[in-house]
């Protein structure tokens, strides 16, 4: 008999299952490269980042660049205040409306113009919606300009994170960062957790996984190989074929904000 450990993280219209070899049956781990384990935690960050989204976010929700007037510009500690104050007047907006703000916040500006990345959830009041308080809170003074990207329609967003993560590898690493993480989000957010479950099998788990009732499986996403000490490893994503509302947990809402 095979024994190996079977996880899977449901995360909105998502669940990535992974299968791996469990401690227990280990023999002669092999020492992993620095190079190797850098690799290993901008995937493992990308990985972590893409089920906090794929769990809080869904189609209708933007994904929003803010940039800042060329010949006004902040440096990197400015403009971590003036996006922290816009945040505040969003959390105004939303509360006087009846919502709560969620979002999730990347600040780049090594090598490039500064400007902020900000996942956030879409609203509407009645009257106004989400790109409406960010078009009157975002203007005048250095603020410049302003894109609204939609979030994709199936509610997978992986490459949307391994694109805030490789934005802001070097970016959170420098001495000179204002702030010491990759990005920063509201606490009301779920932070999906694994379900672990021991299996036994004849032959070990299937190379061309099956999906179950209602979902596909995102070939881009199935990974067949070793992890990073040498052990068989497998990990794939499926995706709700027809998702709806009822696909995101609602989440515990909370007047504070707080990094990641």
């Amino acid at each position: 008999m095979h024994r190996h450990k079977h996880v899977e993280y449901k995360a909105g219209a998502t669940i990535e299952v992974i299968n791996c070899i469990p401690k227990g049956c280990r023999v002669g781990e092999r020492k992993s490269t620095p190079e190797e384990i850098a690799e290993s935690n901008m995937r493992q960050a990308a990985r972590k980042l893409a089920r906090k989204i794929n769990a809080n976010f869904k189609p209708g929700d933007w994904h929003v660049v803010l940039m800042y007037k060329k010949d006004r510009r902040p440096d990197q500690k400015q403009a971590q205040k003036i996006i922290r104050k816009m945040l505040e007047g969003l959390r105004e907006f939303f509360k006087k409306s009846g919502f709560t703000l969620k979002y999730i916040l990347a600040t780049e500006y090594l090598n490039k113009a500064v400007h902020h990345h900000l996942i956030i959830n879409n609203v509407n009041d009645g009257k106004r919606t989400t790109t409406d308080y960010i078009r009157e809170l975002w203007k005048g003074d250095e603020k410049g300009s302003k894109h609204f990207i939609p979030l994709y329609e199936n509610g997978e967003y992986k490459r949307l994170a391994e694109y805030i993560i490789k934005e802001t590898e070097k970016t959170f690493r420098s001495q000179d960062s204002p702030v010491r993480q990759r990005y920063s989000c509201s606490r009301n957010l779920i932070n999906p957790k694994p379900q672990i479950r021991m299996r036994e099998t004849k032959t070990g788990w299937k190379k061309e996984p099956k999906p179950r009732p209602g979902y596909y499986i995102d070939q881009d996403s199935l990974y067949n190989g070793t992890d990073k000490l040498g052990y068989p490893y497998q990990r794939y994503v499926m995706i709700k074929l027809n998702p709806t509302d009822e696909d995101w947990e609602p989440c515990q809402t909370s007047p504070y904000d707080s990094d990641d």
